[in-house]
């Protein structure tokens, strides 16, 4: 007798699951009426050679997941999805766990922690939130102040403090005409022993304790430049003028919007505090 060996082939795989052409709406039933039991993930079909996207129950999704199945039904509710082969909803969330972390979070820099999903813990990103404020300049080879392999800049509050005169119109406030980056502080100080005028911009920022911060000024010339530039980012800025503490002569000083220009003291303008770091 002539016995024929034949190969046998063993394979392994996901259990089968249910599918739908609109695993979007089947999801959002479920979710309506509680505690969803399925999910939607995107899935590795090894027969066809292809991805697709699949209802599966979400008792199934640790053993989808350890085959590299991706969820896509957003657990956290961030409106983000991580990266996925099948192209479905927004991609890029690192943390699908923590509606805190995706592309679209501001990074909160110093905690460790990728917010933005960028790949950078703690990168030094303007506008992130740092130190009581918004990180709003960082200092360049040739600024005052610059040190090599450190990190120094400028912290502006996150919105404004008020409308304000510059104060002592007529007056020549001595010490308080420097423009340069790292003037500020001192222009500030200067200004508040010069000038005994309660509610005046210098005093204030100089006054101003926020978030557990006390040291805050109001900006130079230059450095108000540098928020201005970064006014996007920094946010909550206003389309009108905010006085620098750089005095120009006893009844004008510099403040900026569209462009730089020097104003009368006793003109209530915008005053946004900032503090060095």
């Amino acid at each position: 007798m002539l016995l024929i060996l034949l190969p046998v082939v063993f394979t392994t795989a996901c259990k089968k699951e249910t599918t739908t052409s609109k695993p979007e709406e089947e999801i959002a039933s479920v979710a309506a009426k509680g505690a969803p039991t399925k999910i939607l993930v995107c899935h590795y079909d090894a027969l066809k050679g292809n991805w697709k996207t699949m209802t599966i129950n979400l008792t199934a999704w640790p053993e989808h997941q350890a085959h590299g199945d991706v969820r896509l039904d957003d657990p956290d509710g961030d409106g983000y999805v991580p990266n996925n082969n099948c192209g479905y909803g927004q991609m890029g969330d690192c943390n699908d766990n923590n509606a805190a972390i995706n592309p679209g979070a501001t990074e909160i820099i110093g905690n460790g922690i990728d917010e933005n999903c960028n790949g950078l813990a703690d990168d030094w990103q303007i506008g992130g939130d740092y130190q009581g404020g918004k990180l709003a300049y960082i200092l360049q080879p040739g600024d005052p102040g610059y040190v090599a392999n450190e990190t120094h800049g400028l912290i502006a509050a996150a919105s404004d403090q008020s409308s304000a005169e510059w104060g002592c119109f007529g007056t020549t406030i001595s010490g308080a005409d420097g423009t340069a980056l790292g003037t500020g502080n001192q222009n500030t100080i200067d200004i508040m022993a010069g000038c005994s005028t309660a509610g005046i911009a210098a005093r204030i920022c100089g006054d101003l304790v926020l978030n557990g911060y006390s040291d805050w000024f109001l900006p130079s010339k230059d450095e108000l430049n540098k928020l201005y530039i970064n006014r996007v980012a920094i946010g909550g800025f206003a389309s009108d003028y905010y006085w620098s503490s750089s005095q120009n002569d006893g009844t004008n000083a510099w403040l900026i919007s569209l462009f730089q220009r020097v104003n009368g003291k006793d003109n209530a303008y915008r005053v946004r505090a900032v503090r060095a770091f």
